[in-house]
């Protein structure tokens, strides 16, 4: 097991985190429970818009129904369409007919055999309708108008609202014709949809439903809301016994502390899974995972250790190398493509204990920043003069040499693809001739194919051939004090 450390949804509540991380484990201390008793509160003083979460079906049928009932207008019970395929006979047929409606959903392939919807009320779809699309089961929406086009069945269409506006995108492009002056662009139409499913005991018949993928989401169970993040709820977790981790699992819905209201906590009830926890310490003492490579963040510190990056775009992801602890544990970052403007001071590009030595390329004519550029952190001690920049040819050469290692040359090249390789080689023939008794590191993005032969042997003969220099596309290391043969 390779275990993750890092809390993502409630990462900006860090108590709220490891009192939830205690509870998964059933380590949860008296403390934690008590700061979880002060987010229990009575149901008329629960946000209305929160969703509800309830272990128990019939709690969840029970509020759903009370939501339902709150809206005066624009409701309807919409009856699925049903008829039945494969009765060896009328009476049988009819026999299904009558039982039809005391199939359990999880039987129909959860399209309801009759279904209250109303506009404003919250639902979610039943069921996989595009996955493509993002129309699959469990996403949450609000419903904004209902047409239909006979009010004895399932017909017509309900726009609704997705809580995520990438939800339903393609559906809306493709039924724009659809859109008039009432209709707002966000609101994604929804069809009724045709399943079948078997019934009788030997399920040799077939029903027929058509209705519409919808059902009320104003509650929902604690089962069905993981993978939920929402910034408020309110949870009831009554229930007659325990149900392992069903406590983790509701609490841990929302994103903060503040965002959580508890009707009934039933801290008696809370539990975790023995066999879990067994299982959890086989994993973490004789089962550990080990990563088939060596992070940055783990090389020997003994180590001189440099790395290099088109950016595409220094300027645009300065925060994602601040935050990436890969380029933090580098002695030396290169960056090219920054596309930096003159104008640009290096506050805006500061990493905390590096110093920044800037190879900016001129603004061209047009607007907008430049494409090429290249940026050189340093948090060891560099020889005087160093770095320098010595752009020959439209190409960017930047020269690097530490104070331990003054024999050896860390040169760093970006070739736009728009620069002849020919040009590149006589570049790189006069950089090298500048310091013929130095040691060099080559690193950079040279923009060559590999797979074009012409190009990858004229580069092979000068660097290999010629001079001599082994090519690496892996880590390469270097203690500070050695010698680079």
């Amino acid at each position: 097991m390779f275990e993750l450390d890092e809390i993502m949804r409630q990462r900006e509540s860090k108590m709220f985190a490891e009192i939830l991380n205690r509870l998964r484990e059933g380590k949860h201390t008296p403390a934690d429970l008590q700061k979880l008793k002060e987010r229990c509160v009575q149901e008329s003083n629960c946000p209305q818009e929160a969703p509800r979460l309830f272990i128990q079906n019939a709690l969840v049928d029970k509020y759903n129904e009370q939501v339902y009932e709150s809206f005066t207008d624009n409701r309807y019970t919409i009856k699925a369409q049903d008829s039945v395929i494969g009765a060896a006979s009328a009476e049988l047929k009819e026999k299904i007919m009558r039982q039809i409606p005391y199939v359990p959903l999880r039987n129909s392939k959860q399209l309801a055999h009759k279904l209250k919807l109303a506009v404003g009320q919250r639902t979610e779809v039943a069921t996989n309708v595009r996955t493509d699309d993002g129309l699959t089961n469990g996403a949450s929406n609000i419903i904004k108008l209902i047409q239909l086009t006979d009010v004895n069945k399932p017909s017509g269409l309900i726009w609704v609202q997705f809580d995520y506006e990438d939800v339903g995108r393609k559906t809306r492009q493709e039924n724009r014709t659809l859109y008039v002056r009432e209709i707002q662009s966000t609101w994604t139409p929804i069809k009724p949809v045709t399943t079948q499913f078997p019934v009788g005991r030997t399920k040799s018949a077939q029903v027929v439903r058509k209705q519409f993928p919808l059902r009320p989401a104003s509650a929902k169970t604690v089962h069905r809301s993981q993978g939920d993040t929402q910034t408020q709820i309110v949870v009831n977790l009554n229930s007659n016994r325990a149900f392992p981790h069903i406590h983790y699992v509701a609490l841990s819905r929302v994103t903060t502390i503040e965002g959580l209201y508890i009707t009934d906590l039933c801290e008696d009830k809370i539990s975790v899974d023995q066999r879990v926890v067994k299982e959890m310490e086989i994993l973490r003492t004789e089962q550990s995972l080990n990563l088939c490579f060596k992070p940055l963040y783990m090389l020997d510190q003994s180590d001189l250790k440099v790395c290099y990056l088109n950016a595409r775009s220094l300027h645009k992801h300065i925060e994602d190398v601040r935050r990436d602890i890969n380029y933090s544990s580098m002695d030396i970052m290169i960056f090219t493509e920054t596309r930096f403007n003159s104008s640009d001071t290096d506050d805006i590009y500061n990493i905390d204990g590096y110093r920044l030595f800037r190879n900016d390329v001129s603004q061209g004519p047009g607007p907008g920043r430049p494409y090429g550029g290249t940026a050189v952190y340093s948090r060891v001690p560099l020889k005087e003069g160093y770095p320098y920049a010595h752009n020959v040819n439209g190409i960017e050469f930047t020269i690097i040499k530490t104070e331990s290692n003054p024999h050896l040359n860390i040169i760093a090249v970006y070739r736009s693809p728009n620069i002849a390789i020919s040009r590149l080689l006589s570049s790189l023939r006069s950089v090298l001739d500048e310091d013929s008794s130095a040691q060099n590191i080559i690193i950079g993005d040279f923009n060559v194919n590999w797979m074009v032969e012409s190009d990858r042997q004229s580069l092979y003969n000068l660097m290999v051939v010629q001079n001599h220099y082994v090519q690496a596309t892996d880590n390469r290391l270097y203690n500070r004090q050695q010698n680079v043969n």
